[in-house]
């Protein structure tokens, strides 16, 4: 190697030029070579454009992320209801809005109790309103003067739902009190369907404490009870009675729950018993 460099460093300057070039491809190739054989550092991988990354894992909400629950009910709630009133006639219901119609029954102006007979009404014709009436079979109705009664609004609303043993208030729309119930037992269940609060009286005394709810609906069973088994929402002296199939068919309540929801709770209010 020594005598190779001396003879280099004394020959002519153009083979000294082609021998330094030489030297580089020489160098050139063998890294290429070293490359090729052993591969070279791995770099870093980043997306393409237009790639996803491969998503983290969201963290878990907390309650306050969550959304408050809203409570729904199993029925359509009305914002109001109007109630027809009899004004100190007889009233008769016809089956059609016509003074020739077949008369389907004809009722006191006051119930037993001597308040105005209040029926819900479920629609209207000229001079006519069509209502609900407190007779046998459920859910009867007719059609009734206009001028032998009084319209008014009521935007109270009661739900009881027997499979929950639980009666809700409502007014406007919006739920205001719900209270634990006791049912009728299998063999006098109480009816469902949609009724009105046809009269308010105080409790006669123990076990029916402090007030009476009696409702447009009867018994399907118990035609031969007094007033010919008419339904209604009453407190009960005892409160055991709370979440039971225990009633002949009347929805029983704590003395204090029955209370507080008689409290400005106007006749007409209707009332939707579901299973």
């Amino acid at each position: 190697m020594t005598r190779f460099l001396s003879r280099l460093a004394n020959a002519h300057p153009l083979t000294q030029a082609l021998a330094i070039v030489s030297v580089i491809v020489l160098l050139a190739l063998g890294v290429i070579g070293w490359s090729a054989l052993f591969g070279s550092k791995p770099k870093k991988a980043h997306p393409k454009p237009g790639a996803v990354a491969s998503p983290s894992a969201s963290p878990t909400p907390t309650a306050s992320d969550l959304p408050a629950p809203t409570q729904t009910a199993a029925v359509p709630i009305p914002v109001s209801s109007t109630v027809a009133t009899a004004q100190g006639k007889p009233i008769v219901a016809r089956a059609q809005p016509n003074a020739k119609a077949k008369v389907v029954t004809q009722l006191s102006p006051h119930n037993l109790i001597g308040q105005d007979t209040p029926f819900l009404v479920l629609g209207s014709q000229p001079g006519w309103y069509q209502v609900q009436l407190p007779v046998r079979p459920n859910g009867t109705t007719g059609w009734v003067p206009a001028d032998q009664v009084a319209t008014s609004t009521v935007g109270d609303f009661l739900l009881a739902t027997l499979s929950t043993y639980r009666i809700d208030h409502y007014r406007d729309g919006k739920l205001m009190d719900s209270f634990p119930i006791g049912i009728g037992v299998p063999t006098a269940p109480t009816p469902t369907g949609t009724f009105y609060v046809w009269a308010i009286q105080d409790a006669p005394g123990p076990p029916y404490d402090p007030v009476i709810l009696a409702l447009s609906g009867f018994s399907p069973t118990l035609a031969n009870w007094p007033y010919g088994g008419i339904i209604g929402v009453h407190g009960w002296a005892d409160p055991g009675v709370e979440g039971k199939q225990i009633s002949n068919g009347c929805l029983r309540m704590h003395p204090g729950d029955v209370s507080k929801l008689e409290q400005n709770l106007p006749l007409g209010t209707p009332i939707q018993i579901i299973d």
